[in-house]
């Protein structure tokens, strides 16, 4: 009897549409000098201008999951699944969520878009992940989060249950009226 590897599974339930989730996502980053200036910016674009922004501090950990069965090949297969681990630090009644990824589908998208998956789970997931022989990404720290640049990631990310062009064109125009502060891309990290 084969047991399917877990990517093997998500994609199977991803192109079965058990799961249609997609995402369009832009990113970039603001320097903290001018952060300010573009959380500004946000609140003339919102309806609700007049209420304070919704504070939050989240810590995410990047999971690898290897299948050391499968011949080793370059590219997105031999990389295993990733699989990211987030929680709210500051709101310790909220569930950690476990979120996979897909890679970016191929196409002159508005925005980056590829599949993906959040699932509300217990608070010992990183230990669950852990004996299932996955493996913290490199550069990750688990206990001591600190900040890495002079600057703060800007991101603007929608979930669909479809390939909506509609969502990703306002996801851009979005971004559009964010620049010249911010510059909102596709970034394809595999390329990184």
């Amino acid at each position: 009897m084969s047991i399917p590897h877990v990517g093997e599974s998500i994609e199977s339930a991803l192109k079965s549409q058990i799961v249609p989730d997609q995402e369009f996502l832009l990113q970039g980053s603001v320097l903290d000098a001018s952060l300010n200036v573009v959380m500004n910016r946000l609140r003339g674009l919102c309806d609700n201008s007049d209420l304070s922004p919704e504070p939050f501090h989240d810590h995410e950990i990047v999971y690898v999951l290897k299948d050391f069965n499968a011949p080793a090949t370059p590219g997105p297969a031999g990389q295993g699944v990733m699989l990211r681990v987030r929680r709210a630090v500051d709101r310790t009644d909220l569930p950690y969520q476990l979120r996979y990824v897909g890679f970016p589908e191929i196409g002159n998208y508005p925005a980056l878009l590829r599949n993906c998956l959040d699932v509300p789970v217990s608070n010992n997931v990183c230990e669950f992940l852990q004996e299932l022989g996955a493996k913290i990404g490199p550069g990750m720290t688990k206990d001591n989060p600190e900040p890495m640049t002079m600057s703060h990631l800007v991101e603007l990310s929608v979930v669909t249950t479809k390939t909506d062009m509609a969502v990703a064109d306002d996801l851009r125009a979005l971004a559009d009226q964010l620049k010249p502060l911010v510059q909102l891309d596709r970034i394809d990290y595999r390329r990184v």
